[in-house]
C-alpha cells in the first residue's frame, strides 16, 4: 500500500477539524454591527476577528464550510485510493471507507465543533491567520454562493409570518361582513367588534379616576349606608387619605345583612372590605376579561406607572366594547349624541373621539387623547369656560357646561362646505 494517499488523508482530516474549530468558534462569537468593505480580506499576521460584523462573519463561515466539505471529499477519496491499491475486496473496502468516513466527522466536526464552541475566543484569535487565508484562497467560491443566494431570493416569495396571515384574513373578513347586504346593523356591529376586541386596551374602557364613586375607610356607617344607595353601584372601592390609595372594594351585597338588621356589623364595616385586584392601563381587555373569569372578580382598579390610580375597569365595560352599550336605569343619558338636522349635535365631554368620529363623519382622532373634552383641553391648553368656541375639522365647537375642570357637555355645529376649516 502506499504511503501518499494515507498522508494526504490525514493532512485533509486535520484541515477538515481546524476549519470546523475555527467555524465553531466564529459563529459562537458575539457579531457586531458594523458594515465591512466588500474587498478580499487581507492576509496579514494575526488579525483578531473576534467581534466581526454579521456580513464579514458569513463569508468567513461559507468559506470555511466549503473548505470543510473539500478536505472531507479529499478525505473520503484518499482513503478509497489507499485501499484500492492494497488489493482489498470491494466489501470490505466499502467497509472500511464507511468506517473512515464516520470516524472522520465524528472527530471533525462533533468532537472539533464542540471544542471551537467551548474556546471560541482564544480559537478565534489563534485561527486567525488560518480564516483569513481560507478566505482570501476561496474568495471567487464565497461570491458565487452569495450571488446565487442573492438570486433565489429574487424568484422566491418569502413565507409571510402568522401574524400578517391573520391581518390579512381579519380584513378580508371585515370587508365580506360590512359588505354584506342580509347582515343586520346589530350582528354586524357585533361581528366587527370581535376584531377590535382583541388590541383594545384597558385605558381606552375604563372608568377614569375623575368619575369614580368611592368610599373613605373612614366614613362612619350611616353614611357609608347612605353613599352606597346613592352610588347606585353593586361595588365601591375604598380609600385611605386620597383615591390613590385604593386599600379594597366594598360589595354591597355584604351590608345587606346589617342594613335589614338596622345595625352596624359587630366587626365595623371595614371587615366587609375585600380584596382589590390592580393593573395596568395597557394591558389588553381579551387578557383582563380572562383574569375576571378566572378569579370571579367582576371590577379591577387601574394604576398608572407611578403606582397612582388612574381608573377603573368593569366586566361589564368591557362587554360593552363587544356587544355594545349596556344600559340600566341608572346609566347617564348624555353619553348618546343628540342630533339636529346633521347639523347640530349635542355631546357629551366623555364621548371618546372614536365615536364621535364616526357619528359626524369627520376624523376627530388625536394620538394623545380619546375623548372631545380631552381634545378640546389639548387644543386650549389650558381648563376651558362655559360659552368658549373652537373651530375642529369643519365644525364650530362650543363648550357648554363645566362642571369641576371637567368638560360636561359640547356642543357641534357642521360649518357650511365653503366654511372656514380647522384651524388647529
Amino acid at each position: 500500500m502506499s504511503a501518499i494517499p494515507l498522508v494526504v488523508a490525514a493532512l485533509s482530516g486535520a484541515t477538515a477539524a481546524v476549519a470546523t474549530v475555527a467555524d465553531g468558534a466564529l459563529l459562537a462569537s458575539v457579531p457586531t454591527v458594523e458594515s465591512p468593505d466588500s474587498e478580499p480580506p487581507s492576509t496579514g499576521g494575526g488579525a483578531v476577528i473576534a467581534d466581526r460584523s454579521l456580513p464579514a462573519r458569513e463569508r468567513a463561515h461559507r468559506a470555511l464550510a466549503f473548505l470543510r466539505v473539500a478536505a472531507h471529499g479529499t478525505t473520503g477519496g484518499a482513503v478509497a485510493v489507499a485501499l484500492s491499491g492494497a488489493g482489498t475486496p470491494s466489501a470490505l473496502g466499502g467497509i472500511g471507507l464507511l468506517g473512515a468516513a464516520i470516524a472522520s466527522v465524528l472527530v471533525t466536526e462533533s468532537i472539533a465543533r464542540a471544542l471551537g464552541d467551548i474556546l471560541h475566543d482564544s480559537a478565534t484569535r489563534v485561527l486567525a491567520p488560518f480564516t483569513r487565508a481560507t478566505e482570501t484562497l476561496l474568495w471567487p467560491v464565497v461570491q458565487l454562493g452569495a450571488a446565487l443566494d442573492r438570486g433565489l431570493q429574487r424568484f422566491m416569495v418569502p413565507p409571510r409570518s402568522p401574524e400578517d396571515a391573520r391581518e390579512t384574513a381579519a380584513e378580508q373578513f371585515r370587508q365580506v361582513v360590512e359588505a354584506e347586504p342580509s347582515v343586520s346593523n346589530v350582528t354586524r356591529d357585533l361581528l366587527l367588534g370581535v376584531f377590535d376586541f382583541g388590541e383594545t386596551t384597558v385605558s381606552e374602557v375604563m372608568v377614569p379616576r375623575v368619575d369614580m364613586i368611592a368610599l373613605d375607610r373612614d366614613t362612619p356607617w350611616n353614611e357609608v349606608v347612605d353613599r352606597v344607595r346613592s352610588a347606585h353601584h353593586s361595588r365601591v372601592p375604598v380609600y385611605v387619605g386620597s383615591v390613590d390609595e385604593i386599600v379594597g372594594v366594598l360589595y354591597a351585597k355584604d351590608l345587606l345583612s346589617a342594613v335589614i338588621a338596622d345595625e352596624e356589623p359587630a366587626d365595623d364595616w371595614t371587615a366587609l372590605i375585600r380584596e382589590a385586584q390592580y393593573i395596568p392601563s395597557t394591558k389588553r381587555i381579551a387578557d383582563q376579561l380572562r383574569d375576571f373569569k378566572a378569579s370571579h372578580t367582576h371590577i379591577a382598579i387601574v394604576v398608572d406607572e407611578y403606582g397612582g390610580t388612574e381608573g377603573m375597569v368593569t366586566i361589564e365595560d368591557i362587554l360593552e366594547e363587544l356587544v355594545g352599550e349596556i344600559r340600566d336605569e341608572y346609566d347617564d343619558e348624555e353619553r348618546h349624541i343628540e342630533e339636529e338636522d346633521g347639523v347640530r349635535y349635542w355631546v357629551s365631554g366623555r364621548l371618546t373621539l372614536d365615536e364621535l368620529s364616526d357619528a359626524l363623519d369627520a376624523d376627530f382622532r388625536r394620538e394623545e387623547v380619546s375623548t372631545i373634552g380631552g381634545l378640546i383641553f389639548e387644543l386650549l391648553g389650558r381648563v376651558p369656560r362655559a360659552g368658549e368656541t373652537l373651530d375642529i375639522e369643519g365644525f364650530r365647537v362650543i363648550v357648554e357646561r363645566v362642571v369641576r375642570r371637567k368638560v360636561a357637555r359640547v356642543f357641534l355645529e357642521r360649518r357650511p362646505s365653503d366654511g372656514t376649516e380647522d384651524d388647529t
